[in-house]
């Protein structure tokens, strides 16, 4: 939402067009300013609701099983189970260590600046010892999974396939991405702004 709203009001203050409502020195806000930076806010919205609506109702080894049947790199699809699984792992870690140095004396809450991040100092350094003892952890049970060895065809217990309610979604959103590329192409659609007070 910050970043929608940001970039909202940076569009209508940057990107005036048509006649303006308001006017304050050089500021010029428009109606098709308005309603541009709405679209672009809400086009933030959506592709963030998407992206979090897949990762938030497919779990990591499904995701990662169904990039590489994609023909994704498996180890592309590990990297980025591996990030998703860690940062709130590393968010958990990180608010443990710091209740655990307050209670031990550490005020931070009153340091401003640089002055804060002295302080904090301890708390880096125990989120470092963590994350290096979470690394070799981790490094030592994908080798033990015999993992980067070569000539070696990776098994799943539960194998991913196409249903035919997948084919037929898969059909529906290639089809409306065709038709609005076309309507893009021949039409226009989309490109240009039309003003409704014209």
């Amino acid at each position: 939402m910050p970043v929608s709203l940001l970039m909202f009001s940076l569009w209508v203050i940057f990107y005036p067009v048509g006649d303006p409502i308001v006017q304050v020195w050089i500021i010029k806000i428009t109606s098709i300013s308005i309603a541009q930076g709405m679209v672009l806010g809400l086009r933030i919205i959506s592709m963030a609701f998407v992206v979090f609506a897949w990762l938030y109702t497919t779990d990591h080894s499904s995701l990662v099983r169904s990039l590489v049947k994609l023909r994704m790199p498996f180890e592309w699809g590990l990297v980025l189970a591996l990030a998703l699984r860690y940062i709130p792992t590393f968010q958990s870690m990180y608010a443990l260590i710091t209740e655990a140095q307050q209670t031990r004396g550490l005020n931070i809450s009153q340091e401003k600046g640089f002055r804060r991040v002295r302080v904090m100092m301890p708390i880096f350094v125990a989120m470092i010892i963590s994350s290096l003892r979470a690394s070799d952890q981790l490094a030592k049970a994908l080798e033990s999974r015999a993992f980067g060895a070569h000539g070696i065809q990776r098994t799943t217990l539960y194998e991913i396939k196409f249903r035919p309610l997948d084919y037929v979604v898969t059909v529906l959103i290639l089809a409306s991405a065709i038709s609005l590329l076309f309507l893009n192409l021949r039409f226009g659609f989309g490109t240009h702004p039309v003003n409704p007070f014209d």
